[in-house]
């Protein structure tokens, strides 16, 4: 027996389809079936069946189709390998090889190809033909809904790279015919993926076909300037101009296709898991429905993870890329963009993209790119691909807009201090500080748990005193372990004292401090004179001691108007150096005010001021001491 998701939704036994009953029934198959092998909780799967329609007594209507399904399973499913639909804490879970859900299969099916190696063609073109014969039409079409839809075009951009990958196949063994008519229809419905399009394209000209093969290019050329406003890549250009001049008529050399196909090596870039992970749940879940493909043609799902120096962003954004890798077969790629990092510039648009095409195996130096030739490459050469790329520490959203993939089936993922509000159609996960308790299960993961079992008040404390700031715990965890002898009360009474705390958070050669001058120095060294005033006003604002800020008091401090105070403090809050909790208000961490007055001290000089005969010892800011 098999659950069949690839077209209308229904279960078939011996090459026959089964009646599983109304919508509803099959819906909540689905919805059971997309995770099979999983538990889905009783909530999902009645936003899954009904979303925002759902019946005045949900539970009931889905407990009595649930009973339904199980019948009429251990009815269908005989002799056969076993399929149950069992109970499973609130929620339930359907029982079954993932290998009897089409869906699943065509997935190991794809992974198998790509791991099989050359000498392995045979085993290959089978498996990709197998993979494409479980394609009966749109995914879930007899079902309507947002979850639905969802499902379809993750579905849909597998199908994308699997066709794409088949082609390659087909055309290399010289089955032109069978792949000009099978394509054309995947072409229809996703027109922006040009590797598709390119092996139409050469397809077509091994039938004789030249004309269609222009006018195949003329609609997805078309189709790329309305949608994305630019032209195709480079590879299909040229394919273009290839054809114009003759040089594919009639022939279809096996290996002839170039196409950025998925056969070539898989970039797997994420860094090492985080294994000591705690919290976050809320967080993971909004990134992981943010990576869900869009409900826009060709644009690419982004979530976005921002929030303070030391809050654990890139931790978050490994962790959830780890989550979702087996979303993206065709790889994932990893990139640290350097936008806050102490000591060293962050990496411009064109050598980042020199380094992301280098991955896909294009060597282009930089000093020869231009932006939006390269961005454009990056593109074409993405488009078609199931990959997730994860841009770490992103300075601002003009760094990263050349970066954006193409098409449904990539995801991104970027983390940054401040939200990338110049990137459209981004889901925003701000972070911030774990819960107290939170913050003391970490401490106890991070191989110190004797002492924290043993000294839970002073766990709790030590923990505040790092305003549960995950890079904080792990730091004083890791001074924890170099002093075996110390019982946590040490280092707890070494961060209740003010003067000691910044100091007692280093550790070979990472600390807080490091972390927030990130943050200081993108204002401070940046050449908008408001950034710098409010890298000024940052250190005077943290030296005068007062954690609660109004408008008003901050004009006083500074002594300058309102509206001069304002637009500083609003600054601050952009570059995560303040809290705002309401309009008018503002709050400035312990941990941020000990640093902003060290700067602060660091900044002046002591003078002598001579005049009337008399002499006097007073500080002035260094720059205007120095005038």
């Amino acid at each position: 027996m098999r659950v069949r998701l690839l077209g209308p939704v229904d279960v078939e036994k011996a090459g026959r389809s089964l009646d599983v009953g109304p919508l509803q029934r099959r819906a909540v198959l689905a919805a059971l079936a997309v995770d099979a092998g999983n538990p889905v909780s009783i909530d999902a799967l009645t936003e899954r069946v009904w979303g925002s329609q759902a019946p005045e007594a949900p539970r009931s209507a889905l407990y009595a189709h649930v009973a339904r399904l199980r019948r009429f399973l251990a009815t269908a499913d005989g002799d056969t390998t076993p399929v149950q639909l069992n109970r499973h804490a609130d929620g339930y879970v359907l029982d079954i090889d993932r290998q009897q859900v089409d869906l699943h299969r065509v997935g190991l099916l794809a992974e198998a190809t790509r791991s099989a190696t050359a000498s392995h063609g045979d085993r290959r073109i089978v498996a990709l033909r197998e993979a494409m014969d479980l394609w009966r039409g749109q995914p879930l079409s007899n079902l309507a809904g947002y979850w639905a839809v969802k499902v379809r075009r993750s579905a849909e951009s597998q199908l994308v790279s699997v066709a794409t990958a088949w082609a390659d196949e087909e055309l290399r063994l010289g089955n032109a015919e069978t792949v000009a008519g099978r394509l054309a229809p995947i072409i229809a419905s996703n027109p922006l993926a040009e590797p598709l399009v390119a092996l139409q394209m050469r397809a077509l000209c091994a039938l004789g076909r030249m004309s269609e093969a222009l006018q195949c290019y003329a609609v997805v050329r078309t189709q790329i300037s309305e949608q994305l406003g630019i032209e195709p890549g480079p590879r299909l250009r040229d394919l273009h101009v290839a054809v114009l001049r003759g040089e594919l008529d009639g022939t279809c050399t096996p290996g002839i296709v170039t196409t950025a196909g998925p056969f070539t090596a898989v970039p797997r870039q994420l860094p090492t898991d985080v294994v000591r992970f705690v919290g976050r749940a809320s967080q993971l879940a909004r990134i992981h429905d943010g990576l869900l493909p869009s409900t826009r043609a060709g644009s690419t799902p982004v979530a976005g993870i921002y929030g303070p120096a030391g809050v654990g962003k890139s931790a978050l954004a490994i962790h959830a890329a780890h989550q979702v890798a087996d979303r993206y077969p065709d790889g994932q790629m990893y990139l640290e963009l350097r936008g806050c990092s102490v000591g060293s510039r962050p990496l411009s648009p064109t050598e980042a993209l020199a380094r992301l095409l280098r991955t896909l195996g294009v060597e282009m130096p930089p000093a020869a790119m231009q932006v939006d030739e390269a961005a454009a490459l990056f593109r074409s050469l993405m488009a078609g691909r199931r990959m997730l790329l994860v841009l770490d520490n992103a300075a601002d959203a003009s760094q990263v807009r050349p970066l954006l993939p193409s098409g449904t089936g990539c995801g991104l993922l970027v983390t940054s201090r401040q939200p990338l509000a110049g990137l459209s159609d981004v889901c925003q996960v701000p972070v911030g500080p774990l819960a107290v308790a939170e913050a003391v299960t970490l401490l106890g993961q991070l191989d110190v748990a004797d002492r924290v079992a043993a000294e839970p008040e002073a766990a709790a404390a030590v923990a505040r005193w790092c305003e549960c700031l995950p890079l904080a715990l792990r730091i004083a965890a890791a001074r924890l372990v170099a002093r075996p002898g110390w019982p946590l009360a040490e280092l707890r009474d070494r961060l209740a004292d003010e003067h000691r705390r910044l100091d007692t958070l280093e550790v070979d050669g990472i600390g807080l401090r490091a972390s927030m001058d990130g943050s200081y120095q993108r204002l401070s060294d940046s050449n908008d004179p408001t950034a710098r005033a409010a890298a000024e006003a940052f250190t005077v604002l943290g030296a005068c001691g007062e954690p609660e800020l109004s408008r008003y008091t901050a004009a006083r401090l500074l002594a300058r108007s309102e509206v001069y105070a304002e637009r500083a403090l609003e600054r601050l809050v952009d570059a995560q150096l303040l809290e705002t909790s309401a309009p008018g208000t503002y709050r400035m961490s312990e941990l941020l005010r000990l640093y902003a007055r060290e700067r602060h001290a660091a900044s002046q000089v002591d003078v002598i001021v001579r005049g009337g005969g008399r002499s006097r010892r007073t500080t002035l800011p260094r720059g205007q001491a120095l005038r």
